[in-house]
Parts: C-alpha cells; structure tokens; sequence
C-alpha cells in the first residue's frame, strides 16, 4: 500500500532548477502526472516516470542528441550520501525534452529504487548532465506530493495476503475490530451458513467467554422440530421481531425442554426476534431457561405460546433460572380450563433451594385469550397469569402485566416487586389481580392497579407504596392485603 502510495506523489512531481555552466544556461524542468483513474496493477512497477526540458542560457533548447545523465536520492538539500543513485549513459534530448526511467539505469548506490526509499517524508532529487563539457550537478529539489497523493493510503488496496505487520483485528480479512465476537455463523431461507437455527447452534462446540459466537438469523419464518439450543457464549440475533421467527409446535407432558421451541442457557442471549409455540398438545413453551443467572440474556423479544388447546402454555419458564427479561414482549393463550388451564407469561419455579431473581424491565406480560390487541388479557377463559411463580422473587421494572386469572399468582415463598409498573387484572369471575400464599408477597411501589372488584386472595402478603388506580387517583398506602391498593 505504501508503494503505491510514493508512485502516485513522485509521479506527480514539478521540478525546475538553472545553472550557469560555461556560459551557458541549462534549465532542467520535470513535470508528470498520474491518470484521472489509476489501474491497480497486480504488482506495483518499480521504476518512476521522469520528464525534463534542457535549455541553453539563452533559453533556447539544447541540440538534439543523447547525453549522460546522472540521478540521485538524498535526505538533505545538501550534504550526505545518497541513498539511491544511478546513471544513464545515453538519454535522448529532441528540442530540449528529454524521458527516464529512475529505477531502469546502472544503479551504483542503494540498489534497487524501491518503497524503502521513501520510508520519509523528507526527501531530494539531484540530477546531473553531461551536455559536452562534463557533468552540471543541478541543486537537489525537494520531493512533494499533489493534494489527492495524500489519499492513497486510504484509497489504494492491496490483498491481506500481500501485506506485513496487519494489525489482529483485521487479520480474519474483516474489518470487525468493534464487535466483540470472533466467529459469526449466518442462517438464512437460502444463501446462509445453515438454513436451521438448531443446526447453526448445534454445530457449535468451542464457544466460552474468550470465543463467543454471533449467531445472525436473517428475515423469514424457521419452522424446526428440533430443540434449538441457545449455547452458553453465543447471542443469536434476528432482523426483528416478527421479521425473522423462530416457530415449533413441540409439546410434552410435563413444562421442560422438551415442550420449548428455544432454550436459553446461561450467558447465552437471544434479541430482535420472534419465538413462538404452536403446540395444542399437553404443555407448549416457546422460551425455557433452566439454572440460568442474569447472565442469560431475553432482549428485544417477541414469545408467543399461543396454540389452540392443551393445558398449560408459557410464553417463557423459567425453571430454577434468573435469565433477564428486557424490552420484551411475552404472550401466552389457547389453553382452556377455567382453573385448571394456564397460559402465562412467565411461569417461574424453584425447585433445588434458594429463591431466583430473575430482572424484567421495560417489558410486556400478557396471559389470557384477549391480548390480540397488544396490550389487553381481558377475556372469559379464566385461564390468564401475567406472572405464574413458586418460591421465586421478580423484580419488574417500567413494564406492563396482565392476567385474566391472576395478574401475578406467587405461591409458597418469595417476594415479587414492581417499580414503576402497571399490574391489571381481569372481571371474570374468579379472578383477582394478585394472589399469595404462605410466606409469598407482592409489593408493588409507583405503580398502578388496575382490577374490577377482586384485589387480592390468598394467605400471602400485598404492599403498595405510592401506587394509583384505574382513574389515576391514588391508591392506598399499606402492607397487608386489607389496607394495601384500595
């Protein structure tokens, strides 16, 4: 690159200078120019096009002929060795103009002219003529460059395997110093690295924190029946939600990967997509995370469990897991049974000790048979939990929830809290904006409760703490299901 870079500022040198020599005035001038649109030959040629005009002292071109000619590179505008120099022993001259090659005499000093000469910005040209009388030494002009020359570190190109010292960003050929993935796999309808997401990610077997993997999955709907497995280290990225989906209609007796279409492990991460469950069968997931700290990452999001029928269908479950939730869409319907039927968006168990804490924020949780619109679970089935959980503790944050069965039901331990929130619940009979039992709390603080007539059952606890109502006016203060959201 930086050879092509001297070509193009040496050749487009304009040089003059006059001596007195004997009586006679001799003016040498040089003055070429690169091509409008220089070609980028395979090898870069190593002599320089040079041009000038002789003149006597009368300003009259010297006779025409050949005469010795002598050419040399300096550092300094006097002094020193030269770090180049050659001789031609016969240059034509026709009315005072005359042509060379530097690079194609007899070079005597710092042989060959190559890129190394040029290795500074500083550098002189000295040339010298025979015209009969001996040679005339002309001062030494300083070498420059035209305005556009100084693009060519930028403009010119060279292959990557033609250059040296190529800095480890780029030695993969791609200009990805600012992404944080060394290996990026792409699926796509056709064209792609793989055209399953399961397959992209089970061909995956070196991932970890010093090689993590960008898995990009174009636009299209993927329709696997195999589990699709989002490994620890690795991000699988859409265009969009509903632009690129993920679809299954996997199914199973029990809420365990085996009824998901995506499983997230941890540190994995999954954003800009749409996952969904088709399945009518027993139990339908469309997002499962088990054992999984806040490290596992749901961002930007569409997951819809949403098959006609069955008896339990789960937006996301998290089983014993704390994955966050974020900028996220979760919508669960279609199973049926008032009471028995569950469709929620998260559902959250804990079974090994301990309490997960999984983190939501700027999010939606739809659970019900009415939540076509986008935001509303109302409906008559009964079956609706924005958040289903056991010995679990969510922290929501600026996000939407809502249930037609129970807006969040958390049973035996565990506290679930809202910031800045929006937790309704619908009228069907039945049903209650909040339910906990035993040692299970809610508490809810600078958010709003929205529910009909039925707030809260259950022999758990309920706080609210600067909250407002369905009119915007506010609600109770109080840390017990009696006093508290009134």
């Amino acid at each position: 690159m930086k050879h092509k870079n001297w070509l193009i500022a040496f050749c487009s040198l304009v040089l003059a200078v006059v001596l007195v020599v004997g009586g006679r005035r001799l003016v040498a001038e040089t003055a070429v120019s690169a091509p409008d649109t220089p070609a980028a030959p395979a090898v870069a040629p190593s002599v320089i096009s040079f041009q000038g005009f002789l003149t006597d002292s009368g300003g009259e071109p010297v006779a025409d002929g050949s005469y010795p000619m002598q050419f040399g590179l300096y550092s300094a505008s006097s002094g020193g060795s030269a770090i180049w120099a050659e001789s031609h022993g016969s240059v034509a001259v026709s009315q005072g103009y005359f042509a060379v090659l530097l690079g194609s005499g007899a070079c005597t000093t710092g042989c060959p002219l190559d890129v190394a000469d040029f290795s500074s910005a500083t550098r002189y040209l000295q040339s010298s003529v025979d015209t009969g009388s001996g040679f005339v030494t002309f001062p030494r002009q300083q070498l420059a460059a035209v305005p556009y020359a100084m693009q060519a570190d930028v403009a010119a190109s060279a292959p990557w395997s033609g250059l040296t010292g190529v800095p480890a960003g780029f030695a993969d050929g791609s200009d990805n110093t600012g992404v944080a993935y060394d290996n990026v796999l792409t699926v796509a309808k056709s064209g792609g690295d793989y055209s399953s997401v399961a397959a992209a990610l089970n061909s995956i077997g070196d991932a970890s924190a010093s090689n993590p993997y960008l898995v990009r999955v174009m636009p299209g709907v993927y329709t696997e029946t195999e589990l699709v497995t989002v490994k620890a280290y690795v991000h699988v990225q859409g265009s969009g939600p509903l632009v690129t989906v993920i679809s299954s209609a996997r199914t199973g007796a029990s809420p365990n990967n085996g009824a998901a279409t995506v499983e997230l492990l941890d540190n994995g991460r999954i954003s800009q997509i749409t996952v969904r469950n088709t399945s009518t069968g027993t139990f339908g997931i469309a997002l499962y995370s088990t054992l999984s700290t806040r490290t596992a990452v749901v961002d930007g999001v569409v997951a819809e469990a949403i098959g006609a029928g069955g008896v339990g269908h789960y937006a996301a479950y998290w089983n014993d897991a704390e994955a966050t939730i974020r900028n996220s869409k979760l919508v669960a319907s279609g199973a049926t049974g008032f009471g028995t039927g569950v469709n929620a968006g998260l559902g959250i168990v804990n079974i090994s000790g301990g309490f997960p804490q999984p983190l939501i924020s700027n999010s939606q949780l739809l659970g019900g048979n009415g939540n076509s619109d986008g935001l509303s679970c109302a409906g008559n089935s009964g079956t609706g939990f924005a958040i289903q959980g056991t010995n679990a503790a969510v922290q929501v944050f600026d996000s939407y929830l809502c249930g037609d069965r129970r807006g969040i039901f958390l049973g035996t331990n565990g506290q679930t809290r809202l910031h800045n929130s929006q937790l309704w619940g619908s009228s069907t009979s039945g049903s209650f904006l909040v339910e906990t039992t035993a040692s299970a709390a809610v508490i809810l603080v600078n958010s709003g409760v929205f529910y009909a007539t039925d707030k809260h059952t259950g022999s758990g606890g309920l706080t609210c703490v600067n909250s407002y109502k369905a009119n915007y006016t506010p609600a109770s203060d109080g840390t017990t299901p009696a006093t508290a959201c009134n």
